[in-house]
């Protein structure tokens, strides 16, 4: 089924923040704290699976090197990429010194420093991909273009300048801009994304292994036991590797799994978000991240109508009814409501399109127009 490209633009972010949401739930829902809101029961249900490693430390993403982060504070990526679409919408593109700015006053603002000093200002390339989702947006219909301002984008943000951060953020933009050009092939996805990317890292290994998942019906807990053996075995060969050449990898192949499991969800059941979405926050890793880029890639997809009414319901009436103050993870990046989401993502595909003024918006009666074929409709002197 088509959808138009503005609903594929809301799809994309409105996705990614009702993913967000569902798996700040259900991580709330392992560590032994209950939904903010009881309209999230129904999907929440933990599995037998989940229920055991409610008991123990959630494999191995909680150590320290994954960076993969589990708090209340783990939505800045959400809260940069809204930032990152004002900065194309203001600019009306990427003006790197904008972006650079935009960056700088959201790594010193309140929101994104945690409780301790320690300030943590390299994000985690699943948090990068998600921060990134607005560019991927923006620069979708030029895939040479698309990568040339990726990477421009986020060399802005501290990163070690390594290759394998890179891919992660690539990978998810490559799938993205697939979609809103309506040239995504569930069957054929990773394969065209792998060699987009161009290198054989950690990440590229993580997605064989998917379509290997994929290609064998493996069920969600076979996928997810069997990514994380590989991600660890990677590691391991990594930590080898670095011994003999005296280097140091900055980037755990263990980070890389949410994107896996991101792939994984979307193209299993691509033409079902909902489905989707639940099954990656039912995967207990890194719930926010993998749920947010599943949401991504299967609103890119799918557009904004395969979004579950009751999902923004709930996600308003749960941001309303919170104080700011007791609200630890407003689920709607900040913003309030997701109106404001949609309003975001209206006039960044407005700049996109070449609106002259997007400020208006696109539902105003300044820019009501009929669309019809070249002089079926007449000028309106005319009439």
């Amino acid at each position: 089924m088509r959808h138009s490209l503005l609903s594929k633009f809301q799809g994309t972010i409105l996705g990614a923040v009702l993913g967000d949401s569902l798996g700040l739930q259900y991580q709330r829902q392992l560590v032994g704290i209950s939904p903010q809101t009881e309209d999230f029961q129904p999907i929440l249900q933990l599995t037998k699976h989940q229920q055991l490693t409610r008991i123990g430390a959630t494999l191995a993403l909680n150590s320290p090197n994954s960076k993969i982060p589990t708090g209340k504070d783990s939505s800045e990526s959400g809260r940069l990429a809204v930032a990152c679409a004002q900065s194309l919408i203001r600019c009306r593109g990427l003006d790197l010194k904008d972006w650079r700015d935009t960056w700088e006053a959201f790594a010193k603002s309140e929101i994104y420093h945690p409780r301790s000093n320690e300030f943590q200002g390299i994000l985690n390339p699943c948090e990068a991909a998600v921060a990134a989702l607005p560019a991927a947006m923006f620069f979708h219909e030029n895939k040479a273009k698309l990568r040339e301002k990726i990477m421009l984008a986020i060399e802005v943000w501290p990163n070690e300048n390594k290759p394998e951060w890179n891919t992660a953020v690539l990978a998810i933009g490559y799938a993205i801009a697939r979609s809103l050009k309506q040239r995504l092939d569930p069957a054929t996805a990773i394969e065209q994304t792998i060699a987009y990317l161009k290198t054989d890292n950690a990440l590229t290994e993580l997605l064989v292994q998917v379509q290997k998942l994929l290609e064998q019906g493996a069920d969600l807990e076979t996928a997810t036991t069997h990514l994380c053996k590989s991600a660890t075995a990677l590691r391991e060969r990594q930590s080898e590797g670095n011994k003999k050449s005296q280097t140091k990898s900055i980037v755990n192949p263990e980070s890389f799994i949410p994107i896996a499991l991101a792939f994984y969800c979307f193209l299993n059941t691509p033409e079902d978000l909902r489905l989707s979405v639940v099954r990656a926050a039912r995967c207990g890793i890194a719930g926010q991240l993998t749920c947010a880029l599943t949401g991504a890639l299967s609103g890119a997809y799918n557009g904004a109508a395969a979004i579950p009414v009751e999902w923004r319901q709930v996600s308003s009436a749960t941001v309303e009814s919170l104080p700011l103050a007791e609200s630890t993870e407003p689920s709607v990046w900040e913003t309030g409501r997701d109106t404001k989401i949609v309003e975001l993502a209206n006039n960044l595909f407005a700049v996109w399109a070449g609106v002259y003024n997007p400020d208006v918006g696109l539902d105003s009666a300044a820019l009501a127009r009929a669309v019809a074929a070249p002089y079926v409709i007449r000028p309106r002197k005319i009439l």
